[in-house]
């Protein structure tokens, strides 16, 4: 099945250590792209990052079996939802962990300056290249805004035995804050859920 649990987005590492983070509440779309020896797969999330609370949540449409599919991550409550609303079904399941900021480590290799687009209409920014091999390898190449550290777009290669995976993130409509806080309220029909472990085939894409 195609690349369960990517961890997290490209840029999440740990805030200590960082040449640079994202603003702490943020909201924007994610246009991501998946490709493995099986096939590939692309979607688009919304993502709501709110580092001050510890939370962030997204919605998306991003496997062949669910149309319409949510989850919230609540770092400092401990507790997570997976969510249905076209169904109205709900799994609950436990958060551990440090939360994870989204940050360019200090380790970093500056891959140089760039910008998007043309004279005046331009945007300034900076690319990054790293490697995680805490769990298994990975190399990150990622473009911020020179800035504030906004993502702008992020390619990370995924070395497994037997399988190699490329994901991208592209990043768009990006805006500070969070419009709506209830973006991470479960509905009522979670009250009713049972909590769960954390690993299901919805893992996927967290950040």
């Amino acid at each position: 099945m195609m690349l369960q649990a990517v961890l997290l987005a490209s840029l999440a590492t740990v805030a200590l250590g960082s040449i640079c983070c994202a603003p702490q509440q943020w909201e924007g779309f994610k246009d991501f792209t998946i490709v493995d020896n099986s096939g590939g797969e692309r979607g688009l999330q919304f993502y709501s990052y709110d580092a001050l609370n510890q939370r962030y949540a997204l919605s998306s449409n991003f496997t062949n079996s669910v149309s319409s599919y949510k989850e919230i991550w609540d770092y400092r409550q401990g507790t997570g939802f997976r969510i249905n609303p076209t169904q109205q079904t709900c799994e609950a399941f436990s958060v551990t962990g440090a939360f994870p900021a989204n940050c360019i480590p200090s380790g970093a290799a500056e891959l140089g300056p760039l910008f998007y687009g043309l004279g005046t209409d331009s945007l300034s920014a900076l690319a990054f290249q790293f490697n995680d091999t805490r769990n298994e390898f990975q190399n990150t190449v990622a473009i911020v805004t020179r800035r504030d550290c906004v993502p702008i777009v992020s390619t990370t290669t995924i070395l497994r035995p037997g399988n190699n995976y490329l994901y991208t993130l592209g990043y768009n409509n990006v805006f500070p804050g969070i419009r709506d806080n209830s973006v991470f309220d479960p509905p009522s029909y979670c009250r009713k859920s049972s909590k769960t472990g954390v690993n299901t085939m919805y893992s996927i894409l967290r950040v």
